[in-house]
């Protein structure tokens, strides 16, 4: 079975390179209009001789929907390196996540004003609500935080539930090394938390959230 992490890396470098070989040749200035525009016939050209896996097929689809939607504002140029330069530099570190790791993003969250809260089962449990007196909340399930390790290594996929500022709660993931996958803004089962997954090694089945503040060198 073909590896998502893998698989999207490929794909938007791939994109990258091709454009990059079209700019060598003379064939198409390198300007967001021109780009944007080569990229969009790319990707439906990607999509009709399947030339990826399908795992990263809904990728594609959503691509070449903003393409057709949004024109010359789709920006599918600053997607797909910006995409490529945050995978690039999380998996060219050690990705192994271990229990410790996330011990010390909660201590980081705790410090920074954020409620956590580790201490009540939360997956398949039903709707759920969290009483807290902060405007930011970080909850993790406490059933999970046994289940989800071998040792100290994440070893299955862990939810995380969040609300406040997603923005800062993902700089903070990513500045402490996780990846993280978004699944809803807020209408998980945790009400008003949105939800998010840690993947073990990072290896996502869906592109990950990139900072804002993330910039592609």
């Amino acid at each position: 079975m073909t590896d998502y992490t893998t698989e999207i890396q490929k794909l938007v470098n791939s994109a990258l390179d091709e454009l990059a070989t079209e700019h060598a040749k003379g064939k198409l200035i390198d300007a967001p209009v021109a780009n944007n525009h080569f990229l969009v016939r790319w990707v439906t050209k990607a999509l009709k001789t399947q030339s990826f896996d399908r795992c990263v097929g809904d990728d594609l689809i959503r691509w070449q929907k903003m393409g057709r939607s949004k024109g010359n504002q789709a920006g599918l140029e600053p997607i797909f390196k910006r995409i490529s330069g945050y995978y690039a530099h999380h998996l060219t570190q050690a990705s192994e996540i271990t229990d410790k790791q996330i011990e010390r993003f909660l201590d980081k969250m705790e410090s920074e004003g954020w409620e956590v809260s580790t201490s009540e089962p939360l997956v398949g449990e039903g709707k759920i609500q969290i009483y807290t007196e902060g405007q930011h909340s970080l909850a993790l399930c406490s059933e999970q935080c046994d289940s989800c390790f071998d040792g100290e290594k994440l070893v299955k996929t862990m939810s995380w539930f969040v609300r406040g500022n997603h923005a800062q709660f993902v700089e903070m993931a990513s500045e402490a090394g996780f990846m993280v996958h978004k699944v809803t803004d807020y209408k998980s089962n945790v009400k008003y938390h949105g939800e998010y997954l840690v993947f073990p090694n990072n290896r996502g089945d869906q592109v990950a959230e990139i900072p804002l503040s993330f910039v592609v060198k």
